[in-house]
């Protein structure tokens, strides 16, 4: 005969993770994509039931739940003490309950407004400056010190604009970009392993083997 006990403890939680198809493509915090397959991570608080000689493991209530592309799954497990962590999705708390993702953000359109935006100071300060030199040099007689200095100070301004701040709105459009592409990568990737393990597992239960494991949805 044998008793079964339960135990119980702050301490105690149950972590798991699984890949979820979504209805529709979702926006993740950090991503530059909209997914329509994320991994999701699950955090419950659980009991422990001692029964036929052997620890037996049960969530209860649930913690928080998160989302993440598999290209933050693949940094979260890989990239250890590297600042304040991973972006993820808060998809539920227990103070919060169930969270709605956030809006998709374009970084295209979003590099294209600030580039946009940095070309009009350009182009309001450049006309600034063609204002102030003719009615400096269109004036008779010898041009004031301060007037010459405000002049080279509003050109080495403009000089610097074009020189370095431009380029630098440029290559951090390009290291967007790579970004985007890496993340794509990764995602494409992803659904084609999920696709062959999943076409694996099929075949072994057509043979007689294992079951394939049962689809998960995000209704939770």
């Amino acid at each position: 005969m044998f008793d079964n006990k339960s135990e119980s403890h702050p301490s105690f939680g149950l972590l798991g993770f699984h890949r979820i198809q979504c209805g529709k493509p979702m926006a993740l915090f950090g991503s530059d994509l909209e997914h329509s397959t994320v991994i999701e991570m699950k955090l419950f608080r659980a009991k422990r039931e001692r029964d036929l000689n052997r620890d037996w493991h049960h969530a209860t209530e649930r913690v928080a739940s998160v989302y993440m592309s598999q290209n933050q799954f693949s940094e979260l497990i890989t990239s250890m003490n590297m600042g304040d962590g991973v972006p993820v999705t808060l998809s539920y708390t227990q103070t919060d309950g169930h969270i709605e993702p956030p809006d998709f953000r374009s970084v295209t359109d979003q590099h294209r407004r600030e580039f946009a935006e940095k070309a009009r100071e350009l182009a309001d300060r450049t006309r600034t400056f063609m204002q102030d030199a003719e009615e400096v040099l269109s004036g008779t007689g010898t041009v004031k010190k301060s007037d010459r200095e405000r002049l080279l100070h509003s050109l080495r301004m403009m000089m610097q604009e074009i020189e370095s701040n431009m380029p630098f709105a440029e290559k951090q459009f390009a290291e967007a970009m790579d970004k985007v592409v890496t993340d794509a990568k990764g995602t494409i990737e992803a659904f084609f392993q999920h696709r062959v393990t999943s076409a694996g597992l099929e075949k072994l239960a057509e043979d007689g083997g294992v079951q394939p494991p049962r689809l998960m949805d995000n209704s939770d």
